[in-house]
């Protein structure tokens, strides 16, 4: 709950409450409210159980919907796939009937998911079973599952083409070591991707290149001694249309500094993650620093580090007008003044490179950031923070004076209309 604001709250109640799951007694009805809302965000809220509705025109409450510790959320095609932390399950939404449409059960908890371009069929990476486990959204019945080793993070492909699939420590796997995965999600087959690059390098993540229509081109994000790897971090540009011998151009330049998420935008990738071990990084004040870069994907160099906040960067998103939020979860705050303390979100203006460290509230149990969601045809993001929704304007990079307050502990956030 949120204890202290800098800006005046608002508190809204939850004006409906929706229940549905999949399954239900013979000859009953579920009736289903939908809100009529043209601009709609869901919020998973792991303590209180719910996925909550939004008016994302005017910031406002609407229903819930009912799960299980709702944490990640992704959404595509009409459906919008939850991850339930701590449980054997993870729940569908059908987004135009604002209702839980399925639950899949699982063979063990799940550490990410994904969905399809068309919502049809999700994705749910089971670490400690070493599979990716694929349902339908619609049913949640079990499609198949594929093998692959200390599955962690799943990436979609633009297209739909391609899911790849990241390990925990892929340096030291039994098998296929300092590999990435490409599930093709047409067959549900799986190839490992490996390069003399990799090595000790951890493949963390990736962004796809657009621009190939059949999602088989995509920059490599290597975390390196960050994630407790031997080599330093480094990106790559892989085409992997044949897994077995993946063309690969390492990007060069400035070193890397860290690389655990990136974005891309027009000719830039925007990489950012925290060396290791830590230390002084030009023009760094803060006691601890994190790096951002920008890496020129036409020639494949990459820019001077900028300092930011430091700690685990999973959250970047780019605003309308080209500002980039970059979060962070476990950073080194800031002294405390006046309530106030500096987080884990740092903003970048691509336009004139000015960097900017907010604030948030003392008493927050935490300050990570775990989810970032620009409001389509407005100068709002939503930013989840310290399990808060904190509404930025970002034309000015400060919080509106119109603030919800979440009860319970907020998580993920996804626009679910364009």
């Amino acid at each position: 709950m949120r204890l202290e604001k800098y800006f005046p709250t608002i508190c809204v109640a939850m004006l409906a409450i929706s229940l549905a799951g999949c399954g239900g007694s013979s000859g009953t009805t579920t009736t289903v409210t939908v809100s009529g809302l043209t601009k709609r965000v869901l919020i998973t809220n792991s303590q209180s159980g719910a996925v909550q509705l939004l008016d994302a025109q005017n910031d406002k409450f609407n229903k819930t919907l009912l799960t299980t510790s709702p944490t990640r959320i992704v959404t595509s095609g009409g459906k919008s796939v939850v991850l339930n932390s701590g449980s054997l399950t993870v729940a569908a939404i059908d987004n135009t009937k604002e209702s839980v449409s399925a639950v899949a059960t699982l063979l063990n908890t799940a550490s990410d998911v994904a969905i399809s371009t068309d919502g049809n069929t999700g994705y749910a990476a089971v670490r400690n079973s070493g599979l990716v486990e694929v349902f339908s959204t619609a049913s949640g019945n079990l499609v198949t599952t594929v093998a692959v080793p200390s599955v962690t993070r799943l990436v979609m492909g633009p297209k739909g083409h391609k899911l790849l699939a990241f390990a925990d420590d892929p340096e030291h796997l039994g098998t296929n070591p300092n590999s990435f995965f490409v599930i093709d999600t047409a067959s549900n087959t799986v190839a490992a991707v490996t390069n003399p690059s990799f090595v000790g390098g951890q493949p963390f993540t990736a962004v796809f290149d657009p621009s190939d229509a059949n999602d088989t081109t995509a920059f490599i994000l290597n975390c390196g001694k960050e994630c407790a790897g031997s080599a330093a971090p480094s990106v790559a540009k892989v085409n992997f249309a044949n897994p077995a011998t993946p063309t690969v151009s390492v990007v060069g330049g400035t070193a890397i500094g860290g690389a655990t998420v990136g974005l891309l935008s027009g000719s830039s990738l925007f990489v950012a993650g925290t060396p290791q071990p830590p230390g002084p990084l030009p023009g760094c004040t803060l006691v601890s620093c994190g790096s951002l870069q920008v890496i020129n994907t036409g020639t494949l160099t990459a820019g001077p580090i900028i300092p930011i906040t430091d700690g685990l960067h999973t959250q970047m998103a780019i605003t309308s007008n080209n500002h980039l939020y970059i979060g962070a979860s476990s950073c080194t705050p800031g002294v405390i003044v006046n309530n106030l303390v500096r987080g884990c979100l740092t903003i970048f203006n691509t336009g004139t490179a000015a960097v900017t460290f907010t604030s948030e509230s003392a008493l927050r149990s935490d300050l990570n950031v775990t989810g970032l969601q620009p409001i389509s045809g407005r100068n709002v993001i939503y930013v989840i923070q310290g399990g808060e929704l904190d509404i930025f304007d970002f034309t000015i990079d400060s919080l509106t004076a119109n603030q919800l307050d979440v009860v319970g502990h907020a998580v993920g956030v996804v626009q679910i209309d364009p």
